[in-house]
Parts: C-alpha cells; structure tokens; sequence
C-alpha cells in the first residue's frame, strides 16, 4: 500500500509525514454520496416554532384551552422576525404528521404562508414531515389502499410507534411498500414545488425493536429476494447449508427465547435480518432525497435517526448510519447525553460520538442544548450552531449565536484534524454490543478526556479519514480477510496499530477463524469461542499490554480494555450507554501505548483536568489551525486557569500569532508565543465555559 504525505514533518501534529493509507472495505456496500445543499455548508442556525400541527394537538388530547393562539403564534410573522433579529437563518415549522394529505391540508397551506414570509426575511425554511407515522384515522378514509402499507407483526398486528403510551392511533407505514413510497413522494413534491421549502426533516426515522418488526409480505417477500440479490448459489450455500432461501422467515420470538437477551448475534438468518431492515431505511431515504434534489438540488435532506448512543441501532432499529448519512446534509439526536461531568465517578458524558459520526459524513448535527456548556460543544465539535431551539431562546444562546456569527469565518470550511483513528466496526458491534460497544466506548473515552483528536473510522474507505497515524481495533471481532490484509500492509508501510481483546478473531459473519487474523501483528491473544449455546458473561482481561515492531510500523496489543470499577447493571439489547462512560482502568497505559504507537508527536498537546475536552481542526487555505476547548465541569468549577498548550505546525512553516476568543472577549486577544520545531507553544491564563484559539502562520 502507497504511503503519502498527509501532514508534514516527522515531529509534526497537524501535518505529519509518511502516514500509512487504510482503507477498510465497506461492510456492507453504501451508496455513493449525493451532492449535498450548497448553502448549509456556510453553516447552519435553525429555531422554530413548534412543529406539531393543530390535528395532532387535538387528537393527541391533553391540550391547553389556548391551544389553538399558541400554535397559531408559533407560525407567526412576529415570531419570524422575532427570531430574525435575534440571528436565527432558518425559521424551522410543521408540514406534515401523518394524517394523510386531505386531512392535513389546511395546515400545509399555513406552512406555505410561514414559508413565505421567512423568504421575505431572507431566511430559510425547515419543514418537518413526518416519515413514520400513519394516522390511520384519516388516512385510511384519504387512501383505503393504505391497510396493505402498514407494518404488521409476526401475527398480522399493526406496528406502533413506541412512545407516548396512548397513542395507538399512529401505525407505523412499511418502507417495502412501494405504493407507500410513493405517496410519501406527493408530499416531498409538495414541500419542494408548492411549499418552497429549503429543507426536509424526516422525523421518527427508525424501527422498532424485536419482536415488533415488520412481516408484510412486503417485507417477507423482499428478505428473500434481498439474499438472492446478495448472495450468489454458492454463496448462499456458505452462509446458510442450502441455496433455496424462498422459505426463509424474519425471525421469531418467544418466552423463552427473547431477542433483548441475546448477547451474541451467532444465527445467519438474523444477521442477515438485521442488514436487510438497514438496507431497507437506506434504499426508502435514497429515493426520497434523490426525488427531492431532483426537484431543487439546494433542498437540504435531514433526519432523526439518533446517533452514537452505545444501543445496537442496527439490531435493534435497523438504523447503519453509514448507510443513511451519504443521502443526508443534517442528521438529528435526541438522545440525553448532555454535556456534563460527574465527578463522583469520574463520567463524562456528551454527544461527541454523534459530532464526529456527523463530520465524517460531511454533515451537521441537529440537537438540543440545555446548557451553555452542551451549546460550546457545538461550536467546538460541529463547526456551527444547528439547532438553536424553540422560542423564546435563552440569553446564553443569543450569546453563543452572536459569537459564532461574529467570528463565522473561524468555523466554515474548518476540517477536523487527526492523526489517530478507532474503527467502529459494524458486524463486531452489530453481533456482540456487550463487548465490542464497550470497548469502543472506553477507548474514545480515553482519548477524549485525555484531549487527543480523533477520528471515528467505519468500514467504509472514507476519503478524509484514510491517512493515520494509528488505528485502533478496540474488540473489533469481526474483520474480513480484506479489511485484514489492509491493516498488515498499514502497518508494514509505518502505521501504528492499537488492537484489544477479541480483535480479528472473526471473519464479518462472525465465524471462527482457525488462526486469527492478526496473527505475527497481535501476539498473546487468548483463544476465542464459536457457537455458544449458552452465552457467558463478558469478562474483560486486563493483562498488560505487548508491543511489537512490524516492518515499518509499531503495534500494541491489550488484551483487553477494562472498566474502572464494577460494570453497570446489564441493560436489555445490552446498551452501553452513559453510566458506562469514564476513562477505562488502564487508560494512562492505553494513552501511553497510542503515543508509542504514532511514533510521532501528536498534533496537539493541551495540560489541564480530566474535565477539559478540546478539538482540534484547520483551514489550510487560511494558515491557521483551531482549538476549541470546553469546560464540561463549568457548573462546579466555573473557570481553569494556566492551561499549556503546544501545537504543531505545517512541514516548513513558523508561527506567525496566536489569537485567544471567548464569549468575554469583545476582541481577539493577542498570546505571546515561543517558537518551537515544528511548533508553537503558548498558554491560555483562564478560561471560563469556552475558548477558541486561533494558530496562524
């Protein structure tokens, strides 16, 4: 494999020389990506309005008896303008919930007068249309056709969306249905045409967990042609004994055999299941955006998928965002993991996970902020603001708005810059999220706390991620013979490898290899387990770590990454979420060894607490490179004092500033700096929730 200069001198952080090129093959096949809205990449601030159209309010019960001035206040000029001056630039409203065209056109033709006089502000608008909602009541009446387009259970049951508890008026449509998809296309056109709008948000964007997945016929009959299209005879035969796959089901469940208690995904049918939902969310998206764009290619393409939440959003919602996010400019999480650190037990948790998710795709995260702190993590972890929230807009968010558009040019186009990578590898998380979640978590969770920039790889060869000074495998069990053999050559061509526990021990089906894939690369790993009948309890080894030099390169194996203290209560699905978000036990060898590792200085080095996070991104065109440091611990400890920092520069070029921004500031301030090879070292005296420095040359 061709090394290439990635950035610069051996010394050097932001552009480090002779980096190995991996490319780990996609698992499975994504689709290229579409040509994203050209105006969302100068940054984005949506705030709305409610979008909950006035049918829903009234069928959903419980409203207030002013309900109709509240949302007719919420689609208001005054409010437009409202949040007009207060720098919001996309007025976000309801369009559609599920009602059916007929019965919800009234209120479609209220979001084209919103529409329009957002435009007569010079704003955009965001509609929301709802992607998986029918509410049958309405509906059927508009579309009888409709009953054949629902999804139905292994007992011919509807599927309901599972929230809210007294709403089983709201079935969930199949997206294998495509008379379905093409009514959902009616009203894509009518957002586009009639409406104008300049952006989609497709809400509820997911399934439902086993056992209430969908077994129309749709679905049933488009399984099976999904694995003949797959797979070839022979193929077919590898993966299940025979090749006749036209009477093979969706799996089914009982008392005994529940589907939130399997640890370990062994069954090829239900692994091929779960590819099959993911495919299906991907191939229904795809056609609705290339459908939208081809309507207006400036259209904007969001959805509400969530993001990185330690849950096994393949098995358990049929959500691979590698699939989805090539069709997408924005995405949407509402997960809870709110920016905060806990010192207690040492947890810090955030949505960094869903930022980077998002940057690797060239996409914007859409959230909610309730603080100022989570609000500072956006600027650092996604260049902008997104979502600003629903009016009235706190004071700290019109600060953060004010800021951001002030010093815009510091943001847009800004790249996120790494020289280490961890592999979130799809069938190892997908097959067994007890253990290859985890340790993937945990190792993020070092990096992030120890303030190393990071990027997340997937199998896909994505083009910004591809030159690496390290590469971590944490428990990536699951690795194909090519993904294997391009790893080898990484490192024999001078990248560092991190490999943990499991890693490679799997080919992507999960089946046993009889010697481990990163035989001569990860020595002293323990001997792995094929078919349980009955899966044991993850134990997590924490020998010491062994290194080795291959060809070029330098690898590190731990035999595993274990957690600080004892291990939560077991979550159903097995979900790893934020209770199990602090540094691993052995984080300071871990953090060691990935620096042994690069056999490079990393492109920054910042001093402070284990509750300073920074990020670190550039603009090459502009000579200058970022950091953004956010103080997550801001509620108990308000400001940090005497932070050092040592960044490192371009092959060839010389600090020429070093320019500190903060809220406080009505100004840049201007940092004294020393010179260093290949770096600039200077410090920030004090900071309170969020600074930004600026390194020019």
């Amino acid at each position: 494999m061709n090394r290439r200069d990635f950035m610069g001198s051996v010394t050097a952080g932001i552009v480090a020389s002779q980096v190995g090129k991996i490319e780990l093959s996609s698992f499975p096949a994504t689709t290229e990506p579409l040509k994203g809205a050209g105006w969302i990449r100068n940054g984005l601030i949506t705030a709305g309005g409610l979008h909950e159209p006035y049918i829903f309010v009234l069928r959903r019960g419980g409203e207030a008896l002013d309900a109709r001035k509240i949302h007719d206040w919420n689609q208001s000029e005054a409010l437009i303008r409202q949040l007009k001056d207060q720098g919001v630039e996309v007025f976000h409203t309801h369009f559609y919930k599920g009602f059916g065209m007929a019965a919800e056109m009234p209120e479609m033709l209220e979001t084209k007068r919103a529409a329009e006089i957002a435009h007569r502000y010079g704003m955009k608008i965001d509609t929301y249309l709802q992607w998986n909602t029918m509410m049958y009541e309405t509906f059927f009446a508009e579309e009888p056709r409709a009953k054949d387009w629902i999804q139905r259970d292994a007992s011919g049951l509807p599927i309901l969306l599972t929230y809210g508890y007294q709403q089983s008026f709201r079935y969930r449509p199949c997206f294998s249905n495509a008379e379905y998809l093409q009514y959902l296309k009616k009203l894509v056109r009518f957002a586009v045409e009639e409406v104008k709008t300049d952006f989609i948000h497709f809400d509820n964007f997911d399934l439902n967990p086993e056992p209430d997945s969908c077994h129309s016929p749709s679905c049933v009959n488009g399984f099976r042609n999904y694995l003949k299209s797959r797979y070839s005879p022979e193929k077919l035969h590898q993966r299940f004994g025979f090749e006749n796959v036209e009477y093979v089901n969706p799996p089914q469940w009982n008392r005994n055999n529940p589907p939130e208690k399997m640890a370990i995904i062994f069954d090829p049918a239900i692994q091929e299941w779960i590819g099959f939902r993911c495919q299906v969310m991907a191939d229904a998206l795809r056609q609705m955006a290339e459908y939208a764009k081809s309507l207006n290619p400036e259209v904007a393409i969001e959805i509400n998928p969530h993001g990185i939440t330690g849950g096994n959003r393949a098995w358990m919602n049929g959500i691979d965002h590698c699939r989805l996010l090539t069709s997408t400019d924005a995405y949407v999480t509402e997960e809870e993991n709110f920016a905060e650190y806990f010192p207690e037990d040492g947890r810090l948790v955030s949505k960094i996970r869903s930022y980077k998710l998002a940057r690797a795709y060239n996409n914007v995260l859409m959230t909610m902020s309730p603080s100022e702190v989570a609000t500072a993590e956006k600027l650092a972890f996604n260049q902008t603001i997104g979502t600003a929230g629903n009016a009235p807009l706190p004071a700290w968010m019109l600060d953060y708005i004010a800021f951001y558009r002030k010093h815009r040019d510091l943001f847009v186009g800004a790249r996120d810059l790494a020289t280490v990578g961890v592999l979130r590898s799809y069938p190892s998380i997908t097959y067994h999220n007890a253990s290859a979640q985890l340790s993937a978590i945990l190792v993020e969770q070092a990096l992030i706390q120890s303030r190393i920039p990071f990027h997340l790889i997937f199998d896909d060869p994505i083009p910004d991620l591809l030159n690496l000074k390290v590469l971590i495998l944490p428990d990536s069990e699951c690795l194909s013979d090519e993904q294997i053999a391009k790893v080898r050559m990484f490192v024999e061509n001078g990248g560092g490898l991190i490999a943990t526990g499991q890693a490679g021990l799997y080919d992507e089906w999960r089946r046993l290899r009889v010697e481990p894939g990163l035989k001569g690369l990860a020595d002293g790993q323990q001997p792995a387990s094929s078919y349980e009948e009955r899966v044991q309890a993850v134990t997590i080894s924490s020998g010491l770590p062994v290194r080795k030099l291959v060809g070029k390169g330098r690898v590190v194996y731990f035999p595993g990454i274990p957690f600080d203290g004892p291990l939560p209560k077991t979550e159903p699905y097995f979900t790893i979420d934020n209770k199990f978000w602090k540094r691993p036990a052995n984080w300071e060898e871990l953090i060691s060894e990935i620096r042994w590792a690069a056999n490079a200085e990393m492109p920054v080095d910042i001093s402070g607490p284990e509750f300073l996070v920074a990020n670190l991104v550039w603009q090459p065109d502009q000579h200058r490179a970022m950091v953004h440091l956010v103080n997550y611990n801001a509620k108990s400890t308000p400001s940090i004092s005497g932070i050092d920092i040592v960044c490192h520069l371009p092959e060839g070029e010389t600090a020429k500033s070093v320019k500190l921004y903060g809220l406080e500031y009505s100004a840049a301030v201007d940092r004294p700096f020393e010179i260093q090879p290949q770096a600039a070292s200077f410090s920030v005296p004090e900071m309170k929730t969020y600074a930004l420095i600026v390194v020019g040359w």
